[in-house]
């Protein structure tokens, strides 16, 4: 039986996007959600490639340039950036796409943005969990197991996120009323 190297290397890619995913849906803070996600994004870049997924990479790549651009704005991102941003995705994927599943990661890498966008926490969890399931179809068509397991988990993480922070948003909502009596 011979093993098949592209096939082995792309799983391993799958397993440490899989391993830093988990750690950066952890984390409640949007400069820490860009920096695990950036990372992620480039991994994933050369896993797409090495599947032949050239939207799914293309959208990394993409991402990647919009984790920096988004991160470097101390206050809110300029809608001009937003528009720029989506204008690019559209633009750039054109040329790839081939069929209607690779549209996937384009409307997920945009609707991703319009999340980090808005710098509200709660948006980008909930959006993300949007984002996994379409991944997971996505990944599993192209062959990325591994990456179809990490958008699972990634889901489940990204839930419990959302719990918590509706959790603190409670807390905060009950101290508010009790300071207002």
């Amino acid at each position: 039986m011979k093993i098949n190297v592209v096939f082995v290397t792309v799983q391993i890619l799958g397993a440490l996007v899989f391993f830093l995913n988990i750690i950066g849906n952890t984390k409640l803070s949007t400069k820490k959600v860009y920096l695990y996600n950036g990372i992620c994004n480039s991994l994933s870049v050369i896993q797409y490639c090495l599947l032949g997924a050239w939207t799914g990479a293309l959208c990394c790549i993409i991402a990647v340039l919009r984790n920096i651009v988004f991160s470097k704005f101390k206050k809110d991102v300029p809608i001009l950036a937003l528009l720029i941003y989506i204008a690019l995705v559209i633009l750039l994927n054109y040329k790839v796409v081939n069929n209607v599943l690779d549209i996937i990661p384009i409307i997920n890498i945009i609707i991703y943005a319009i999340a980090l966008w808005t710098k509200k926490i709660m948006n980008i969890k909930v959006i993300g969990l949007i984002t996994c399931i379409d991944g997971v179809v996505y990944d599993f068509i192209n062959g990325a197991y591994v990456s179809v397991l990490n958008q699972v988990i990634d889901g489940i993480v990204g839930i419990r996120c959302i719990y918590i922070l509706n959790k603190e948003n409670k807390k905060k909502t009950k101290r508010r009323k009790r300071r207002t009596k």
